[in-house]
């Protein structure tokens, strides 16, 4: 889009006194909804693709107010921390589980303004971008939301959060033994 964008901006230089504003975004054309995410992340991580070391298999629990949110984090996250980090002390090994949930939640309070609430974007100039394209234009420099496939992209996405910001594995041999060790329930 930033090359089309780049394009028309220099045919129109002399015909527009401020910039335009485009807004590429999927939430009027194809939207994706926390919960399609959250299902699809799942089904990625429990059956096609598991982590190789995790302290506990993922799951997504969708809080509608505060007090079930501190039950759930309480329940699934503090609970299993502080056994798991009492287990690590009495082994003489570092206790790393409270630190790790720790950040866990204080990343997923940065996105808390995000995730509860929604937005309209108007998305008029891409679509009179796209309109002044040629076919073949509009082929190469595709940015048109409705192409979109999110059970395509996702995976894809989860993969690089894997293998770039957790630092794994990505061979068959470390997948293998992940899906053993999930159907195991090892983990």
């Amino acid at each position: 889009m930033l090359i089309s964008v780049g394009w028309y901006t220099s045919i129109i230089t002399k015909q527009v006194d401020t910039p335009l504003i485009y807004h590429c975004t999927s939430g009027s054309k194809k939207p994706y909804t926390w919960l399609q995410l959250g299902t699809l992340m799942l089904e990625f991580f429990q059956s096609k693709e598991p982590f190789n070391e995790v302290f506990r298999r993922p799951d997504v629990n969708f809080a509608t107010n505060k007090l079930e949110l501190e039950y759930w984090k309480t329940i699934s996250h503090w609970i299993p921390a502080y056994i798991a980090d009492g287990l690590s002390k009495v082994m003489g090994k570092k206790a790393i589980m409270l630190r790790a949930y720790d950040k866990v939640h204080r990343a997923s309070k940065t996105f808390t303004f995000f995730t509860k609430r929604e937005w309209t974007w108007t998305d008029g100039n891409c679509n009179m971008l796209m309109s002044k394209m040629s076919d073949i234009d509009r082929k190469v420099y595709n940015f048109n939301v409705h192409d979109i496939i999110w059970e395509d992209y996702y995976p894809n996405y989860f993969r690089g959060t894997k293998k770039y910001i957790l630092k794994e594995d990505m061979s068959d041999t470390k997948l293998q033994e992940a899906r053993a060790q999930q159907a195991d329930g090892a983990t």
